[in-house]
């Protein structure tokens, strides 16, 4: 459109329209006509005012096209007095396409009843005379209409030469009316809520019109008890802009706004129902005869005692399970495409008719609510949920029959209730359960494919075994909090940890790997970080339980498990916290820890001189010594070490005080900077040193060790004068000790001793 030119419409001569009207391909609209305005031309109100109509007409042909509804606000809430309503500000487009506008809340009295009536007779919105002042009682529609009238008085000049000057109104103001038009429906006198459930029943399931003038705009649908308000219900009547346009395919029951109505009028008018229900259950075909295909439930509409229901007909078929609580509102939005359940229906309608109750679950806990209702079964299924229906007996399956059949009882026994159950009884019990109308589909069962586990490992037999063995031992509660919390990544390694074969055949490690997990989400929420267990830290935790032997408190732990079964509750305490990790470090478990590593690498009869020339005390020392950290990485420090504590008892002496331990601390605190271990050190960096050089390292202490010394040095001929005689005493000593010492350690040992008696001879002699 050219702005300073005009419309954009093309003009024709009047010779085209001739043959236009006469080949009838030209459509006039009477309603859109205004004066054509040229020079010398005689204009009167009539010309003016038809101006403006054509004008206006245009607008709520605008209006139209865009669908009509309310845009923003015109809320409706009861008043400060009973017989108030208050009306929020906002704006909305009526059927007919014209604005009608609230600048500001107002307050309604429902009391001012001339004025009411007057509108309703005047805009011909009620076919029944308007009820009297103090008895108005019934369901009315609350609505809006667009009016206009003209004000403000000017002077008019007379139109002949004998005519009067006169006053007219100046000015057209357009004007928006508050108005009550009555429902028809039935005009039933029950109660109102009764009334209020046929009428959505009417207008949800049934395509009723609102029985209001295109003129108008609906905002509420309200119930009135002698001119008192007893209910509101804005979604019966309001809807938002644009919503009463059809899907685009055209193949939804109802357009979806309409559909979104019914599930947000169901919502207010159960929650209504049940602050007025004191928590007793009822049936929903008492105050709803038509359901929406999805919706929010009442609290206890499952008996998780026997898991039955009285919620829906007997007829419907009803199944629980539970879904991710994110979830939800996709299911609900794909559900609102299917027709309304209507409670009214015959018993073969509602036969075919099936529901699903779903329990959300907040996604941070959905795995372990999973494995606690897998708790020994392959798949996760859902529950059935019976009618709890007395009279229905013909459909009563004779297992039930014989179920109900009253036999004498010797004594009461509490009924056990395994993990599973119970975890179904206490999902039953939530309050914010919902349900959704099902699907039904033929699909043919010689297509139906089933579960096969190609390769790897079936992680729901690994899940059920693993919930089974941990329930057994008494750690579900300990499981679930280290599940709850991780990733997940860490709940899948996790999980793997747990269903290991070496954890599975040790509960005390078991117990120790959920201590270890628990400890390292206790951790970085003592960080100040959230309490998340990420992959990191399982997969740290799990190269520790890797090699246990490495780690001196669950050898422990495999100790005690040894000697018989550790009880349920110290299995609690482990996986509770890692308050065993730091237990005393036993003496025996880091000798035998050392042997073993000494034996490997080739030093056993090394450490059979010093252990058999020792005193116990600086046995002990010694195993703790070269059980460092530092000796474990290196075989080379071990076999040095080793040699500076044998160099006394090559020598003749005996080992009798600690003080040894310190000077070869001090001999190895730098062991770079030792000339003779220096091209060692070099060496075992680019290969592991085999049992030949170490032992000849430990042959060699004289060559590379600082100098120093260690002992008095005795001359020669002292040495030789007293060779023979030093050697029986040492023999004779041995002799004497040998026993003493034996006796001292476990009788496993003795052929140990032996071997080291014998190494620690053939040493002196080559010495």
């Amino acid at each position: 459109m050219n702005l300073t030119q005009g419309t954009a419409r093309q003009p024709i001569q009047q010779d085209q329209v001739a043959r236009l009207r006469a080949s009838g391909v030209l459509i006039e609209d009477s309603r859109r006509e205004r004066p054509f305005y040229f020079d010398g031309r005689f204009l009167a109100a009539r010309d003016l005012i038809r101006d403006q109509q054509y004008f206006l007409t245009r607008e709520a042909d605008l209006g139209q096209a865009s669908g009509s509804g309310v845009a923003t606000g015109l809320f409706v809430n009861e008043g400060g007095a009973p017989q108030t309503l208050r009306v929020q500000a906002g704006h909305g487009v009526t059927p007919s396409g014209e604005l009608v506008l609230l600048p500001r809340a107002i307050d309604v009295q429902l009391a001012n009843i001339p004025v009411a009536e007057q509108l309703s007779a005047k805009f011909g919105l009620s076919r029944l005379p308007v009820p009297p002042l103090r008895s108005r009682t019934g369901l009315f529609v609350l609505a809006l209409r667009p009016v206009e009238f003209t004000a403000n008085p000017i002077g008019a000049y007379p139109t002949s030469i004998t005519g009067q000057r006169t006053v007219e109104d100046g000015d057209v103001i357009e004007a928006t009316a508050v108005v009550l038009v009555p429902w028809q429906d039935d005009g039933a006198a029950d109660a109102l809520d009764a009334r209020r459930g046929r009428a959505a029943r009417a207008i949800f399931t049934q395509d009723t019109a609102a029985g209001v003038s295109a003129n108008v705009l609906p905002l509420a649908m309200i119930a009135l008890q002698n001119n008192t308000v007893v209910w509101i219900d804005e979604a019966m009547a309001r809807r938002e802009l644009g919503a009463d346009r059809g899907d685009l395919p055209g193949l939804g029951f109802a357009p979806r706004g309409l559909r979104l109505a019914h599930l947000m009028q169901h919502q207010a008018h159960l929650a209504d129902v049940v602050s007025r229900s004191g928590g007793r259950g009822f049936p929903a075909s008492t105050h709803f005869p038509a359901l929406p295909p999805a919706g929010p439930l009442p609290p206890g509409v499952i008996h998780a005692q026997d898991f039955t229901q009285n919620y829906f007909p007997a007829e419907v078929d009803v199944d629980f399970s539970i879904i991710p609580e994110d979830e939800l509102p996709a299911l609900i939005e794909e559900a609102l495409a299917l027709q309304p359940i209507d409670l009214t229906a015959s018993a073969e309608a509602l036969d075919s008719t099936a529901v699903m109750v779903l329990a959300p679950v907040p996604r941070h806990e959905w795995r372990a609510v999973v494995a606690r209702l897998s708790l020994g079964t392959a798949t996760l299924a859902t529950r059935l949920v019976k009618p709890a229906a007395p009279n229905l007996i013909a459909q009563r399956r004779p297992f039930e029959v014989l179920q109900k059949l009253r036999l004498p009882r010797v004594t009461d026994v509490a009924p056990v209730v395994s993990g599973a159950e119970a975890e179904w009884q206490r999902l039953a019990r939530l309050g914010t359960l919902w349900f959704v109308r099902r699907r039904h589909l033929a699909y043919r069962d010689d297509l139906v494919g089933s579960y096969r586990e190609i390769s790897g490992s079936d992680e729901r037999e690994l899940e059920v075994s693993l919930n089974k063995r941990i329930t057994e031992l008494g750690l579900t509660e300990r499981l679930d909090f280290v599940v709850q919390r991780a990733t997940p990544a860490a709940a899948s390694v996790v999980i793997g940890l747990l269903a290991g074969k070496r954890l599975q055949e040790s509960p005390v490690l078991t117990a120790a790997a959920l201590g270890m997990l628990t400890d390292a989400i206790t951790t970085a929420e003592t960080q100040g970080g959230k309490p998340v267990l990420d992959k990191t830290q399982a997969l740290g935790v799990s190269a520790v339980l890797s090699a246990p032997e490495k780690n001196d408190a669950l050898l422990m732990l495999l100790k005690r498990e040894a000697e018989g079964p550790i009880p349920s509750d110290e299995l609690l305490r482990i996986a509770s916290n890692t308050e065993w990790n730091e237990e005393p470090v036993d003496d025996g478990l880091l000798e035998k820890r050392l042997f073993r590593r000494l034996e490997g690498l080739g030093l056993s009869e090394e450490w059979a001189t010093v252990y058999k020339n020792a005193e116990p005390k600086v046995t002990q020392a010694v195993i703790r010594f070269l059980s460092d950290a530092s000796f474990e990485k290196s075989p080379l420090l071990t076999a040095a070490a080793l040699g500076l504590l044998a160099e006394p008892v090559v020598q003749g002496g005996f080992l009798k005080d600690t003080s040894i331990i310190k000077s070869v601390q001090t001999d190895l605190a730098n062991p770079g900077g030792i000339e003779g271990l220096a091209d060692w050190i070099k060496l075992e960096t680019r290969r592991p040193l085999p049992a030949d050089e170490l032992r000849k390292v430990v042959a060699t202490t004289a060559e590379w060790r600082p100098k120093r010394v260690l002992f008095p040095t005795r001359s020669v001929a002292a040495k030789a004068a007293a060779k023979v005689p030093a050697k029986k005493a040492v023999a004779k000593t041995a002799a004497k000790k040998a026993p003493a010492k034996t006796a001292s350690k476990p009788a496993a040992k003795a052929s140990q001793a032996t071997k080291a008696a014998k190494a620690a001879k053939t040493g002196r002699r080559r010495a």
